[in-house]
């Protein structure tokens, strides 16, 4: 477990990746952690009542990463015994760097060290085998099990790699309920909905087939 009450140097690393709004590092002195640091805004916002918000809300900078932070707890409070087969990448709490504060989260990894590989890039190079179509239904099936709310799930966020001694597939962003009145949260159904749109967006994208009454991919 990872702990820190001093101030990270960050500034002085290469970004590992880039997302829509943080930037991915290193954890130092933790290869097989990674930060994740929300990007501070740097052009004013057009909207009047986006700026109203930020003005009267602050804190809505960080409401990615906490409504990601609370999604990911209900899913592990969910998931009793089977706590190693979470689909999500788990988090280990936030740490103040130079560059901002934080979210310390797991680094998913393929069997080579590197940094696991999405979905997308899987598909372009034909990788999709009936083997690790098998282990991307059994990740969709846990995020329908879980009610893992997607906020935005696409094949650029969903890796396959290793936790532990097995291969899987998990979602590294894009979940947790952004709506003022959480809807997908308390409703089964529209989630589940939400889920299965997602899904056969991702199909679209990858040259799989989703069956959203089967709840699974094949090869089209």
């Amino acid at each position: 477990m990872f702990f820190s009450l001093q101030l990270l140097q960050l500034s002085d690393q290469d970004l590992l990746a880039k997302g829509g709004h943080r930037n991915v590092y290193a954890c130092p002195g933790q290869p097989e952690l990674l930060i994740k640091v929300t990007r501070p805004r740097t052009r004013p916002n057009r909207s009047f009542s986006k700026r109203l918000i930020r003005r009267i809300l602050p804190d809505s900078a960080f409401r990615n990463a906490l409504k990601e932070l609370e999604c990911e707890m209900k899913a592990a409070l969910k998931s009793g015994n089977d706590i190693a087969q979470l689909p999500l990448a788990r988090s280990f709490g936030v740490v103040q760097t130079d560059v901002g504060p934080g979210v310390v989260v797991e680094r998913i990894q393929s069997e080579d060290g590197e940094l696991a590989h999405h979905l997308l890039w899987m598909s372009k190079q034909h990788l999709l085998n009936d083997e690790i179509l098998a282990d991307l239904n059994s990740f969709v099936q846990k995020l329908f099990q879980f009610q893992v709310v997607g906020r935005d799930i696409h094949e650029q966020n969903i890796v396959y790699g290793v936790r532990g001694q097995a291969r899987m597939f998990l979602l590294i962003d894009g979940y947790g309920e952004r709506n003022l009145i959480p809807l997908r949260s308390l409703s089964r159904r529209l989630n589940d909905r939400s889920l299965n749109k997602q899904m056969q967006m991702i199909a679209g994208r990858t040259g799989l087939h989703w069956d959203k009454t089967l709840r699974a991919f094949s090869i089209a």
